[in-house]
Order: structure tokens, then C-alpha cells, then sequence
């Protein structure tokens, strides 16, 4: 008996294999017996909702989504150089956006300036806003810098910029431009608090923060490269294994037990799911506990991308957008994995907050695009489309709701023993794969220094 208590005080079960999950298994197995680390994804694959498939008739291998960091992703830089990854992203040198509006073309762009003053010269000579409406965006963006986030949070985004002098236009043409593309919600739907923390920590804040990081390599290669790292070092993956529940005795964390009913023993868990599904690990009374409360009930916010593969290039950046349109931003896939004949070529349209777009059907969704980009870029004019693919992600993150803070849960505090982990948790980001990461990492800190798997917990 006191050989079973050694073994289950020693050992962390992590529930889920994104990136949260993984994060936090990079980290304990640094610093703990990785032995005594069992990591359990229910799919197949690792990497949660960032993965890559090949799509059955074209042989494609795509991403389910046009995945972008920013230069303030640290922590996610950090995790691809614990397994030997940091060359897979390649960040812009400065930032460097074309916005297509009314026939013509206006470029948002860096400067090596500190704080926002690297936007500032690109930001007052915005053509697409008016001379009136450019000043008064900047004196939004110096709120954006001093405004109380907490206090802000029940308040949408769109009431938000109202208050400081923004003109439908300027939402359309500037804010939501770049809103829509973080939190995955139109300015009117989302909070103010979280919108203006991730605008001060990744735009205003230096040219370095905003810049933006392309991926090189498909996503799926990257997660499973972190579990070739994490079975190299011992750690125990079981990809295919689904848990059913967090089992719990006298109010503490006792282990986990598994769909195939196998009970695992162990002091620690971290459950690294998404904020719907953490509930449903849970005992029924505390599932229903006012912690918990609502949390199942946070809407999911989808994204569609859009793949166009045309006869000759049609585009010759790395990235552009249109504000306003159907699809904001546009990616030259082809150059972006580095594949000389697709370059300018295989288009990838990303499509956030797509919930008004569920109705359509693949071909209208195609031809939407299509019109589109065949109106962006002169190029295209005469270019014939080969093949499309539409590529639907529907819950690809939580709406952040005004009053979302509500449901952010900190790391630790449900019940002794178990934490949480996930970009939906209380980690000051927006939904996005550093958010992701940072809460794993937390959590895997967190466990170190928890009582139950300090040295003392093995004389019992």
C-alpha cells in the first residue's frame, strides 16, 4: 500500500495533448523523473484544434487553419526551441500589412520606434481613414495603453471605441481589421478588457511584439515532434485514450480513470481540455458548483480558410487584407512553406468569426473568394482556379464575450490536486496557441511546488 501512495504521489496525469498539454509536459520533464509523467490525448494526433491533415482529393497536407503568431509569442518560441523547432516560424522584420479598401492600396507598417510610436507615421498616413478619423485613432491607441482592463471587461469592444471617438469606418477599416483577427469576434461582440489587453501587449506595445511569425512546416509536424521530445525523455504518451473523469476521494484529487475503465493512480492532475469539456471530467456535484457554473454554456466562435490554387501567381506578398470583406486576410501559402511552384499560387483566405457564414455552401463560399481575390490583385484577372478547398474550424475558439473574465479560470483552486490549463484559462491573452502554452507551462510550475509531489509526499 505504501508502495502504490509512492508511486501515485510521484506521478502528473495531463489530460489533452494540445498545446497547452504539451507545454506543460515539456516543462515537467525538464525538471521532474519523466517517468513519472503520463500525458493522454483522446485523438490520434497530438496538437489539439492546431493540426494538419491531407485532404482526400486533392493530396494536399494543410493546416486546418492559417495559424499566425506575433513577435510578443515568447513563450510558444520558447517551446518549439525545447524540441528543436525555432527555425519552423520565420518572423516578418518589421510589420508590414497591405489593406485593400476602395479600389486602392494602404500599407500598415512598423518603424523601429519604441511603444506605439512604431505605428505612428504608418497610422497618420492611413489613407483609408480621414484626416479627423487617423488623429482620433491615435487617441484611442494612447487609451489603449492606460485603460483599466478589469474595469472595461463587461463592455463590448465596438462601445468601447465609440466612447473614444471611432467612426464606423475606422472600426471597419482599422480596428476590426485587427480585433476580428485576435479575439475571432467582431468589435460589437467581444470585450473590451480582453481586446484592449491583447492590442496593448501585441501592438502598441514595439515593432518587435507586432511583427508577424508564418509557419514553415505544416502544424501537425511541430506537435509531433514535441511527442518524439517527450517519449525520447520517458514521459508516457498515450495518444488514442480517451479519459472519462478526474476521480476524486474525500475532496482531493485520486487519479483519473479512462474510457476503457482503467483506474491511474496520481496526486496531480492537470487537465489541459478545452473550458466545455472540463466539466464533464468532473464529479457531478462539483461540475455543478458555482466555480463551474456556465462555463459548458461559452459559445464557440468558428473560422473557415479557404485554399485557391490558380494556373499562374496571382499574388506576390506573403500577406494582405481587405478590410471589411469576407475574407480579411489573404496568404500566399505557396511562399509561406517555401514550395517554389505553388508561390503566388495556392492562396490561403482566412475567415474569422465565420458563425454568419455556416449556411453556405462550399461553392459559394469559393466563389465569394475567389471574386474577391481576383479584385485585389490585377493578376488574377486572367488566372483560371484549379482547385479550392474549404477547411471549417467550428470551434476554433471561445467567443470572448463582454464579462468573459468571469469564466477565465486561474490555474489552480477547483479542488487539492487537480489544475487546468488552456488558452481559455485566466492567462491574459486572447485565445491563440501562446496563450495556450503559457497556461501549460503554469500549470507544470505549479505542480512542482504543489505539496503532493514534493519529495516529502513519498513517506507516506
Amino acid at each position: 500500500m505504501a508502495e502504490a501512495n509512492r508511486v501515485a504521489a510521484g506521478r502528473v496525469v495531463i489530460v489533452g495533448a494540445g498545446w497547452a498539454g504539451l507545454a506543460a509536459a515539456l516543462e515537467l520533464s525538464e525538471i521532474r523523473p519523466a517517468s513519472e509523467i503520463w500525458l493522454y490525448e483522446r485523438r490520434s494526433h497530438p496538437g489539439g484544434r492546431a493540426f494538419s491533415f491531407t485532404h482526400p482529393t486533392t493530396g494536399w497536407r494543410l493546416d486546418n487553419g492559417q495559424h499566425v503568431l506575433l513577435g510578443c509569442c515568447t513563450e510558444f518560441v520558447a517551446a518549439l526551441r525545447q524540441i528543436g523547432q525555432e527555425d519552423a516560424v520565420r518572423f516578418q522584420p518589421l510589420l508590414s500589412v497591405p489593406v485593400y479598401a476602395s479600389g486602392a492600396w494602404q500599407t500598415l507598417k512598423s518603424r523601429r520606434l519604441p511603444g506605439p510610436l512604431h505605428l505612428l507615421q504608418s497610422l497618420m498616413g492611413y489613407g483609408h481613414l480621414s484626416p479627423a478619423e487617423r488623429a482620433r485613432a491615435l487617441w484611442a491607441a494612447l487609451a489603449v495603453l492606460t485603460g483599466s482592463t478589469e474595469r472595461i471587461d463587461g463592455q463590448s469592444f465596438a462601445s468601447w471605441l465609440a466612447e473614444h471617438g471611432q467612426s464606423t469606418r475606422a472600426i471597419e477599416r482599422l480596428w476590426d481589421l485587427i480585433g476580428v483577427a485576435v479575439l475571432n469576434g467582431s468589435s460589437d461582440k467581444v470585450s473590451a478588457g480582453l481586446a484592449v489587453q491583447a492590442l496593448r501587449t501585441g501592438v502598441v506595445s514595439g515593432w518587435r511584439a507586432a511583427r508577424l511569425g508564418y509557419f514553415a512546416c505544416p502544424l501537425s509536424d511541430l506537435a509531433e515532434a514535441a511527442v518524439r521530445v517527450l517519449r525520447s525523455r520517458g514521459v508516457h504518451v498515450h495518444l488514442g485514450e480517451a479519459i472519462e473523469r478526474v476521480e476524486l476521494e474525500r475532496g482531493a484529487v485520486v487519479g483519473v480513470r479512462t474510457k476503457a475503465g482503467e483506474r491511474v493512480a496520481a496526486q496531480t492532475v492537470i487537465a489541459a481540455v478545452p473550458h466545455d469539456v472540463l466539466p464533464r471530467l468532473l464529479i457531478h456535484d462539483l461540475a455543478r458548483s458555482s466555480e463551474l457554473h456556465g462555463l459548458a454554456s461559452v459559445p464557440w466562435s468558428p473560422i473557415v480558410n479557404v485554399y485557391l490554387l490558380y494556373d499562374r501567381p496571382v499574388m506576390t506578398g506573403e500577406v494582405a487584407a481587405w478590410a471589411g470583406q469576407t475574407a480579411p486576410f489573404v496568404f500566399n501559402r505557396g511562399r509561406l512553406l517555401g514550395t517554389t511552384e505553388w508561390d503566388g499560387r495556392l492562396l490561403a483566405a482566412s475567415i474569422s468569426a465565420a458563425g454568419s457564414l455556416l449556411g453556405q455552401s462550399r461553392q459559394q463560399l469559393v466563389r465569394q473568394v475567389d471574386q474577391q481575390v481576383r479584385q485585389m490583385f490585377p493578376e488574377a484577372g486572367a488566372a483560371r482556379l484549379l482547385q479550392a478547398v474549404c477547411v471549417w474550424q467550428t470551434q476554433a475558439t471561445f467567443l470572448a464575450e463582454p464579462g468573459i473574465r468571469q469564466y477565465r479560470f486561474p490555474c489552480q483552486g477547483l479542488v487539492p490536486g487537480l489544475l487546468v490549463a488552456g488558452d481559455w484559462t485566466d492567462t491574459g491573452w486572447p485565445a491563440c496557441l501562446e496563450g495556450a502554452v503559457r497556461s501549460g507551462r503554469t500549470a507544470a510550475r505549479l505542480a512542482v511546488n504543489s505539496r503532493c509531489i514534493q519529495e516529502k509526499a513519498y513517506n507516506v
